[in-house]
């Protein structure tokens, strides 16, 4: 079995994200040579793992897909502008809770050149994506890694998220209904939220449009218990009358 080089993880990385990539565009966003990506696809693709195609790379037909990643697919624009907005409200020296909804991890990417951050994480993709990086200092949550996600639920990790005071909380959510308020759809995602809520200097929810009025499964929080809502399209007028207590504000 041919070892992959971290290089050829992060080019799994870019096709788990857009199933085809180009030699070109991997070059460049990995600052390789295109001989260099060639080499890498060569190797990934004798051991099954990529199927090559002209000028580029994609995953196999057959290839499973996890649900995250799926998730981290949809609305893929709305969300990075969602992202590139919650940033703007991040400063250097923050100490910041991320949670491990797909918006939120767009998030993580958009604060890859802050310098002193502390961020509290249940997700090790944002883990990932910030620890190592100008002097940032990043506490992972403990318990129960969920294959789906490769994130942290459970009793072990609520806990480990009541012992920090964070200045900001970035939340995703699976629903913003005028009635309910905000919902997600995983009762072990929705007390990992709610354990935050009482320790965040200011809350913010990034959600795109689809979440507006979505069926929701489990109760996270009320209109009030959120400061700032962030998403790509204004709500509609029952669910904007309920967030008179929540800025909204549309990203661009």
């Amino acid at each position: 079995m041919i070892k992959q080089s971290k290089r050829q993880l992060e080019i799994m990385k870019f096709l788990q994200a857009r199933k085809s990539c180009s030699v070109i565009e991997l070059a460049e966003a990995l600052d390789v040579s295109d001989e260099t990506i060639r080499r890498d696809i060569r190797h990934l693709a004798a051991t099954g793992t990529v199927e090559k195609i002209h000028g580029g790379v994609m995953l196999p037909h057959n290839s499973h897909e996890p649900p995250f990643m799926s998730r981290l697919q949809e609305q893929r624009d709305e969300k990075q502008r969602i992202a590139r907005r919650a940033a703007t409200l991040i400063k250097d020296g923050d100490t910041v809770l991320i949670d491990n909804g797909s918006t939120s991890c767009y998030v993580a990417k958009e604060l890859i050149n802050y310098r002193n951050l502390t961020i509290v994480t249940n997700s090790t993709e944002v883990a990932r994506e910030l620890c190592s990086r100008n002097n940032n200092r990043v506490f992972m949550a403990g318990g129960e890694i969920r294959s789906d996600d490769s994130a942290a639920y459970g009793p072990t990790a609520v806990e480990f998220a009541r012992q920090f005071i964070v200045q900001k909380a970035i939340l995703s959510m699976g629903s913003v209904q005028a009635k309910q308020g905000y919902l997600d759809f995983e009762l072990a995602e929705a007390e990992f939220k709610r354990a935050i809520l009482p320790q965040a200097g200011q809350v913010i929810v990034v959600a795109d449009h689809t979440k507006y009025n979505r069926p929701g499964t489990v109760k996270v929080a009320d209109f009030n218990q959120v400061d700032i809502l962030i998403s790509d399209q204004a709500p509609p007028k029952d669910l904007a009358d309920q967030l008179s207590s929540t800025e909204v504000l549309i990203a661009d």
